[in-house]
């Protein structure tokens, strides 16, 4: 009898902590990819911006170069 117990407590904590860690991966596995949006939305808005401060850079260096 205490056998039994035994037993079915030690599945019912292995199948627990299965199921717990599948939830939490699946969270993380959410989190990560809205992360990954984030910054992706964020690229694609600073781009634009790093690519206009590299030629005006670039027209003043030239500028001073002429001088």
């Amino acid at each position: 009898m205490k056998k039994d117990i035994f037993v079915g407590v030690v599945t019912a904590s292995f199948f627990g902590s299965f199921a717990w860690m599948a939830t939490t991966l699946i969270s993380v596995d959410k989190r990560t990819e809205i992360t990954a949006v984030k910054v992706n939305a964020n690229y694609e808005m600073i781009k634009p911006l790093w690519e206009d401060f590299i030629k005006r850079s670039a027209k003043y260096e030239i500028q001073n170069e002429s001088k």
